[in-house]
């Protein structure tokens, strides 16, 4: 997906070379990695000018006031599928129109299709009619989920539903509106980054730390630029978006973790697509409590069947989540009553309660996590990002 900062400078979301590059390097220490002295195995680190690694948070928060190509509901995302314009978050997954339609009928028909071919027919904006069976298997490989799908959705139902809320009374918060804050939550929400395997040790634990502190690195530096998308947040001043930012960002970054993971009971943490981490490996990176914490969030998050939009909905809130000034109440009262309307819409007003009560689990699962990734750095097992050692210490 796009970057949400024009500048590919901040965001890095092009890969670079090696996984754990700091900024231009001095034969002593690695500018804007901060590690006090040689991580186990000797490592060592590629030099790389990679500027966005080596702001601190304000640095960040100021550069990333720039935005990308706008469309009516922020910045524009391609549909997975076929690569037109994506229209929303249908079925788990970026997409237009067409393939939402698609793959609507494709689940509530039950239809099977066969391809004429070799099932490797390319699936674009001009060709996506040409071949039925390789449009719907590119809509699963997307992650298109067949339980999105309603079998007993009927005609209107959205409307009906509407015009039950209209003729009950006015309601406090507009439920078009809350829809609509969550759909361009969903619009701004970055496409999952690829993790950039380091190559620069034969330890095979260093080099799965060197990996991981990398790739978080790098989704700080996106989720920073998503916060600002969130309506309300950038009207706060510098140091209410900081002190957010430094109480929610590791919340925030685990609910995409275990979002990822609860497809995978008892066995991976997915952090990334081609960076998944079972029990032994996250032990002997020294991470064995981080993977007890996450594989909790899957499980309860796989028993609620949450829906991405409760997902990006429960990391908004867990971004503003804070006892700060009557600044904020505006925001997260706006946050609230979104998710609200949102599960009143799908007849299941009670999730919304369920959902805020997950807070608390998410918050201690971060703090573990946060502490386990600074017991690492203290024992120079891995040498960190200045932004990330910098977050990880500022609610220490």
């Amino acid at each position: 997906g796009p970057p949400l900062c024009s500048s590919p400078q901040l965001f890095l979301l092009s890969s670079p070379a090696s996984s754990s590059s700091c900024g231009d390097q001095t034969p002593d220490s690695p500018a804007g990695c901060s590690s006090s002295g040689s991580p186990a195995g000797g490592s060592k680190m590629r030099r790389e000018r990679l500027p966005g690694f080596m702001l601190g948070l304000p640095g960040v928060l100021r550069q990333v006031d720039c935005q990308a190509p706008m469309g009516p509901m922020g910045p524009k995302r391609l549909c997975l599928v076929c690569g037109d314009f994506a229209s929303g978050y249908h079925y788990g997954v970026a997409s237009c129109e067409a393939c939402k339609a698609f793959f609507k009928r494709t689940i509530q028909g039950n239809i099977e299709y066969s391809c004429p071919v070799t099932n490797e027919c390319e699936i674009t904006k001009r060709r996506r009619k040409a071949c039925q069976a390789c449009r719907f298997q590119k809509c699963l490989q997307a992650g298109m989920m067949r339980e999105g799908v309603r079998l007993d959705r009927v005609r209107g139902g959205r409307q009906k539903y509407r015009r039950r809320v209209e003729t009950g009374g006015k309601a406090p918060f507009s439920l078009a509106l809350g829809n609509k804050l969550i759909s361009h939550l969903l619009l701004t929400e970055p496409a999952p980054l690829a993790a950039n395997q380091d190559d620069s040790t034969d330890d095979g634990s260093l080099r799965t730390l060197l990996t991981l502190c990398d790739l978080l690195n790098r989704e700080l530096l996106v989720l920073i630029g998503w916060a600002k998308q969130i309506p309300g947040f950038s009207e706060l001043s510098l140091v209410e978006q900081m002190s957010l930012l430094q109480s929610g960002w590791m919340e925030a970054l685990l609910v995409g973790v275990a979002w990822r993971s609860q497809g995978r009971a008892g066995e991976e943490l997915v952090f990334a697509g081609n960076l998944r981490l079972d029990e032994a490996q996250c032990r002997a990176a020294g991470l064995a409590g981080v993977y007890q914490e996450v594989r909790h969030l899957a499980a309860r998050y796989r028993a609620m069947k949450m829906s991405p939009e409760e997902a990006v909905m429960l990391k908004a809130m867990a971004l503003t989540n804070s006892d700060s000034p009557d600044s904020l109440q505006r925001l997260q009262d706006g946050l609230q009553e979104a998710l609200q309307d949102y599960e009143c819409s799908r007849g299941e007003p009670h999730r919304a309660g369920r959902l805020l009560m997950s807070l608390p689990l998410l918050r201690q699962s971060a703090a573990r996590a946060a502490e386990a990734f600074r017991r690492l750095h203290r024992q120079h097992r891995v040498p960190i990002h200045k932004l990330l050692l910098e977050m990880l210490n500022a609610k220490s």
